[in-house]
């Protein structure tokens, strides 16, 4: 059960993340935050904070 876990919880942060690319993405090819939001389920303030983390760390 423990193992099953452990995979669920890789398999949350691998989808958090790609969620975050795709957020990221859009943004880059044009699309507004407040369009954006709808299309990725959160509010534009959370659109705002994905784009404002730094990725290079």
């Amino acid at each position: 059960m423990l193992d099953r876990l452990a995979l669920a919880a890789d398999q949350v942060h691998a989808w958090v993340d790609e969620h975050e690319t795709l957020v990221r993405q859009a943004y880059e090819l044009g699309a507004a935050q407040h369009d954006i939001a709808p299309h990725a389920q959160v509010a534009q303030s959370t659109v705002s904070r994905i784009l404002a983390r730094d990725t290079t760390a």
